[in-house]
Formats: structure tokens, C-alpha cells, sequence
């Protein structure tokens, strides 16, 4: 009998599953619950017991495969210091290097290396065992750094992120996890062998892996079932029927889009107009079987080859072109789809379709139809935030040509050479290259485990692509590419990340309104170091304390609540996790010194912690309507949300006059307070 490598096997089994799912019915209801299995044997003690200590601590540091991790040191990061650090504020708008020397960015490793030296210490034994005899009074976050000669572990554990009183560790066994590191050696292995183990994985269903697709056709990776409109821009192209005029373009904006555009002839001049095709007499999956004409006098034909977003509002297209030396850059098209838009709102980059960028593909001047300069290219520009084992090769004078990790499941054979590749964020994005995970013994080690690290490493995974920042590779464009165009490794901090990978180490002030609340898309991370959640004595939230990145099949965010809309908010703003605080309404009520509120809920349901602290002032695809105000002397003024919540979790008050940004009081309080706005029309 033939042997089957893994990979072969696996990728066997994925065509074999495809073919399975596109051929099953509809899904019958759940069967009852089975009777529960015989208990398991008990599990092996890793590592000889421990004595312990009737009036302090003692623990076990291990990597999440049980194995004990000698060395390195446990501190007691003293709460009350992290809440005096959480005092100052971080400047965003520092300059790399300025970034790099701050002590108050990173609440954790910060102290450390300010104070370490002087807090409360336990060296780890060869078996892995800390020792404190006695214990300080006070709350403490309980960490571990590894030994200065250990490349294989990163600092934080597994209770670094939440603060624990002297009393409740007095006496007890508290086991520390830690994440191990892989080597520079490591490679990228690829999701699919990734799931050769772990199972076909959940992660297919999140944003993160739908983002670039081959139009009409999905790898098994992909699943867009949480998305039933996702195709719904594709289908103007299945008819040949639909095109965009574009108009009234100015160059000089300073927004993305420089044009209207309308799927309707206007009253004024046309500069161009593109039509929507799709061709065929070319199967799905082959280059070509969709694609735009631009018009201007001449045609220009471009092959849609990728789309580009689908699950957050907006969708993007992309074509590409052949370089000198035969290899390819890909470029945004100048339209996108607004699954929101809608041709009433009064600003054209809210309609339906928007222009994106066509000043590169059309000049204004001249009126002529052009390209765009290879400076332009989604390769150098975007590309090291979606794939996963990102490489760049080329230059500005020829060209710059993106690859990705090969898999047998990857969606689209990206640089040209044959293989398919991940081009969307797969699990080595997030843990590492896995070659060593897979290879070496102990098993489970040498991959880095994101829930294991400090807080401020954690965050920093999301955060070096969801903070808008230029980059010093490729251009210095909006990726955080080095001077080698290298993306972070997964695990960097953040004094790091910035002058090795940054340019500018988050957006330009023009991205944030006055108040701080970001106004340009994919800045959550710049929102979320200001606040609370970030630094304060008693919990040090990440991106995932809220957002889980394998989110459970039925729930892509993360955000399941069963039947109660604030769940995750309650877990620890609630009287049950803490008797100091109070039910929602009796939150509101004190905040609004009015007790009524408490009764609208009958009326018109619970109210959501969100709506105000969660408003959504940054946009990728269409604003939304919120309150009408209708009273007062005309004209009616309507106003507006955007599609991106901020990640501050504060309340943007209103400050009296016109709103010059979504706010809490236009959505939800004007509702039934519209009277101390002014009627006045939006400026």
C-alpha cells in the first residue's frame, strides 16, 4: 500500500470534506444529550509535590503542556503601582524612538523594569517551583520573567493579567503557564497542517479568514455562512447590467474618495464610468471570470482577481498586473461596495458605491484614464496584514511582488509559482512559525501561546497592524514592515515593535476627532491603550478578553450573550463580581441624576452598556442614520453613526452646540431629549 505524507493525507481529507458538505441537506434539529463517559485515568503530577508555605505562596511554572519550566524569576507587581502609572497618559503622537523610552505604555514589563529590583521576588527551582514564605498586604499581579540565558519562554503567565490579594494567595498553590517562544529558526508549517491536529477549526467562520477571496469561490478555509450578504456585490456583476458613473471629482480631497459615484446617469458631467462584467465563458476560480471596464473615451479592462473585505461593511476589488521580470503586483481597484450605503445620505461616500482612490487610475486634469505607480501597490501597501508568512520582494522602479505561506487550502496561488498560499491572517499570524511546535519534543512547546504572554505583548499582536501606523520598509506605507520589510514577530513588546518597525507609530491626528476617539477604521488598538480596561489595579484587558480570534462556529465575535446583550460587559461590571458596583439601570440613573429610566426598559428593552460607551465613530464602509431632530425651527437635521465602534469605552459627552462627531446623546438619549439639542443644520 502507497503511504500518504501528512500533508497529502490532510489535504485528501479537506477535498474529501468539501465535497461532503457541498452535497449534505439541511441540518436536523440536536439529538439528546448522551450519557456521560466513564471517568478518564487521573492525569500525571508534573513535577514532585510541593510543600507548602502556611503563610505565603508557592506554585509550579509550566508551559501549557504541563512540562515545568526551570528558571527565571516570579515577582508581586504591586496593583497600586500599576493604577499610579495608569495616571499619566500615553501620547499616541510620540515619535518612535520617544515611544520606545516610555514607562507607562506596557503596565507590566514597564514596572518591572522600573522597579523590579525592589518588589517582592522568588527565584523558579530546576523543578520549576517558586517559594515566597510570606506575603506583603496589598494586591499583587503575580508574573514571571524567564532567566536572562532562556530564548525558548516569553515573561507575563497566566495570572499576570489579573490582580490577587494577599490574603486570598496566603497558603495556597498557585500554578503559573507560560508561553513558549519559538527559535528564529522556526518556518511556517501552514494552517492546514496546523488543523491536522487541531481539527478543522472554528477560525474559518472569523473575518480574519474571509478577508481576500477568489471571486465566487472559497478554500475550505473560508466560511461566509455568518455573512449571508457577503456575495451580494458579486451578483451586479452576474448580471453585466450595472454601471458606475463617476463624477464631481476632486483630487485634492483629502479623503479616500474623490468622486461620486452613482449606478444612475447624473445631471452633470461624467469623468468615467466603469462597468461591472462578468464573463461566461470562464469558469468561476479562473482569472477573469469577473472583471470592470473603465471608460473614458478609451476601454481599460481589469480583471478582478481578489475581492477584499465582506464581513465589516465594505467591499474592496483587486486586479493585478505583470511586472518586467514576469512577477505580479496587485492593486486596489477605485470602487467599493457599502453593504450599508444608501443613495439618501447626503455625503456620496455613503452611498452604495464609493469611489476608493481614483486618482490613481484616472487624471482629473487631463482627463484621461492611467494606472497606478507601483508605489501604489497592495503588495507593499497592505498585503503583511492579511497573510500569513508574509514576504516582499521588489522595489518602486520595478515593481513589488507579495507572497505568502504555501498550504494546499490556501485560497489563491498569489505570487504565481504553481502553490496556493494563505494570503488571510492564519494561525501562525498570531503563534508563530510552527515547524518546531510540530517537530520537537517536548510536544506543544516552542509556539507561542498569545493568552500566556504580559498583557501589553498580547495586545501588541493585534495592535501592530489595528493602529494605523507607517512603517520604514517598502516606502515607509501603512504597514509596520523593518528596514529588511520583515512584519513583527508575534510576542514583540511594544518599546520594540516601534522603532525597529514604525515610522509613525500610530495615526496622524487628522485620524482621531477632537475629542480622541478615532475617526479613521482599523485604529482599536490606538483606542484601547487609553483606556480603563488597559491599565488599572485590578484586571488588564486584551483584545481577547472581549474578541475571541477562534470565536465558537455560531458566534464570530465573540460575542454569544445569551439572551443578554451586556454579558461580557457584566462579567465584571456587574454587583455579582463586584458588590461595589450596580445594576445597568441604576448606573444610568446615577449618571443622569434621573431615577425614570429604569421603566423604559419594559418599553424599549435592556439597556445595551455599548450604545454608550461603545459608540461608533470611525468608518471603513457607510455611515448609518441615528436620531432625527425634528424640533425647533427647519431644517430637520438628521444625524449620523459610523460603522467602527471606538474602543475607548468611555462617554463622549455633548458638550452643547452642533455635535461634531457620533455620540451616545444622538442615538439612544436624544430619543427622548431631542429638545436640548440645536435644531441647526450639520455644518
Amino acid at each position: 500500500m502507497t503511504s500518504l505524507s501528512r500533508g497529502s493525507w490532510l489535504a485528501a481529507l479537506f477535498i474529501v470534506g468539501t465535497a461532503i458538505g457541498a452535497c449534505k441537506g439541511d441540518t436536523g434539529e440536536p439529538g439528546p444529550e448522551g450519557p456521560p463517559g466513564e471517568p478518564g485515568p487521573p492525569g500525571e503530577t508534573p513535577g514532585p509535590d510541593i510543600e507548602p508555605a502556611p503563610f505565603g505562596l508557592v506554585g509550579r511554572v509550566m508551559e501549557p503542556n504541563l512540562v515545568p519550566v526551570a528558571g527565571g524569576t516570579v515577582y508581586l507587581v504591586p496593583a497600586s503601582d500599576v493604577e499610579e502609572l495608569s495616571q499619566t497618559p500615553i501620547d499616541l503622537f510620540a515619535t518612535p524612538e520617544e515611544t520606545a523610552m516610555l514607562e507607562i505604555d506596557e503596565p507590566i514589563e514597564d514596572l518591572l523594569d522600573s522597579n523590579g529590583a525592589g518588589y517582592e521576588q522568588a527565584v523558579v527551582d530546576p523543578d520549576g517551583v517558586y517559594r515566597f514564605e510570606t506575603l506583603l498586604e496589598g494586591s499583587h499581579f503575580v508574573v514571571w520573567t524567564p532567566a536572562v540565558e532562556d530564548n525558548e519562554h516569553f515573561p507575563g503567565g497566566d495570572s499576570s493579567r489579573v490582580s490577587f490579594t494577599a490574603d486570598s494567595l496566603i497558603g495556597m498553590q498557585l500554578d503559573i503557564r507560560v508561553s513558549p517562544k519559538p527559535s528564529a529558526a522556526a518556518t511556517y508549517v501552514g494552517s492546514s497542517t496546523c488543523m491536522g491536529c487541531h481539527g478543522l477549526h472554528s477560525t474559518t467562520r472569523t473575518a480574519h479568514n474571509v478577508g481576500l477571496q477568489v471571486p465566487g469561490v472559497r478554500s475550505i478555509l473560508q466560511d461566509v455562512e455568518p455573512w449571508p450578504d457577503f456575495d451580494d456585490p458579486l451578483a451586479l456583476f452576474d448580471t453585466n447590467a450595472t454601471t458606475l458613473y463617476f463624477y464631481d471629482c476632486n483630487d485634492a480631497s483629502l479623503d479616500p474618495a474623490k468622486c461620486s459615484v452613482d449606478d444612475q446617469p447624473p445631471a452633470g458631467a461624467v469623468a468615467f464610468t466603469i462597468n461591472l462584467r462578468r464573463d461566461p465563458g470562464r469558469p468561476l476560480g479562473v482569472v477573469g471570470a469577473y472583471y470592470i471596464e473603465m471608460v473614458n473615451g478609451t476601454t481599460e479592462r481589469y480583471d478582478v482577481v481578489l475581492t477584499y473585505g465582506g464581513a465589516l461593511e465594505a467591499q474592496q476589488y483587486l486586479t493585478r498586473r505583470t511586472n518586467a521580470d514576469g512577477s505580479f503586483s496587485y492593486f486596489v481597484l477605485p470602487l467599493q461596495y457599502n453593504y450599508q450605503g444608501d443613495f439618501a445620505n447626503p455625503d456620496p461616500s455613503d452611498w452604495p458605491w464609493r469611489d476608493y482612490r481614483s486618482d490613481l487610475w484616472y487624471d482629473s486634469g487631463g482627463d484621461t484614464l492611467r494606472q497606478p505607480a507601483n508605489a501604489e501597490s497592495f503588495d507593499n501597501n497592505c498585503a503583511g496584514c492579511h497573510f500569513t508568512g508574509y514576504r516582499l520582494g521588489g522595489s518602486d522602479g520595478d515593481g513589488w511582488s507579495a507572497s505568502a505561506l504555501v498550504d494546499p487550502n490556501g485560497a489563491l496561488d498569489y505570487d504565481g509559482d504553481g502553490k496556493p498560499e494563505l494570503i488571510n491572517t492564519g494561525c501562525e499570524a498570531c503563534h508563530g512559525p510552527g515547524s518546531e511546535h510540530l517537530e520537537l519534543s517536548p510536544r506543544s512547546s516552542y509556539i507561542v501561546s498569545p493568552g500566556l504572554l504580559t498583557p501589553g505583548r498580547e495586545a501588541m499582536i493585534c495592535g501592530s497592524c489595528h493602529s494605523r501606523p507607517l512603517g520604514i520598509g517598502a516606502g515607509a506605507t501603512g504597514l509596520p514592515l523593518s528596514a529588511e520589510n520583515e512584519m513583527p514577530p508575534a510576542g514583540i513588546r511594544r518599546r520594540d515593535f516601534t522603532p525597529v518597525h514604525t515610522t509613525r507609530v500610530s495615526g496622524a491626528p487628522d485620524d482621531f476627532f477632537v475629542s480622541g476617539d478615532a475617526k479613521a477604521h482599523y485604529q482599536q488598538y490606538s483606542d484601547h491603550l487609553r483606556s480603563r480596561h488597559y491599565r488599572n489595579p485590578i484586571r488588564l484587558t486584551t483584545c481577547t478578553g472581549c474578541h475571541d480570534p477562534h470565536a465558537n462556529p455560531d458566534d464570530v465575535a465573540n460575542m454569544d450573550t445569551s439572551g443578554n446583550p451586556n454579558s461580557l460587559c457584566t462579567t465584571c461590571h456587574s454587583p455579582e463580581a463586584n458588590p461595589e458596583l450596580y445594576p445597568v439601570p441604576a448606573h444610568v440613573a446615577e449618571v443622569t441624576g434621573v431615577d425614570g429610566h429604569a421603566s423604559l426598559e419594559e418599553l424599549f428593552g435592556p439597556f445595551l452598556c455599548t450604545d454608550c460607551h461603545m459608540v461608533q465613530t470611525a468608518k471603513s464602509g457607510a455611515a448609518v442614520p441615528a436620531l432625527i431632530d425634528p424640533i425647533g425651527a427647519p431644517p430637520t437635521v438628521q444625524y449620523y453613526w459610523n460603522d467602527i465602534a471606538s474602543h475607548r469605552m468611555t462617554v463622549t459627552r455633548w458638550e452643547g452646540g452642533q455635535p461634531s462627531q457620533p455620540i451616545a446623546f444622538t442615538n439612544e438619549c436624544g430619543q427622548c431629549h431631542a429638545e436640548f439639542l440645536p435644531n441647526t443644520p450639520t455644518p
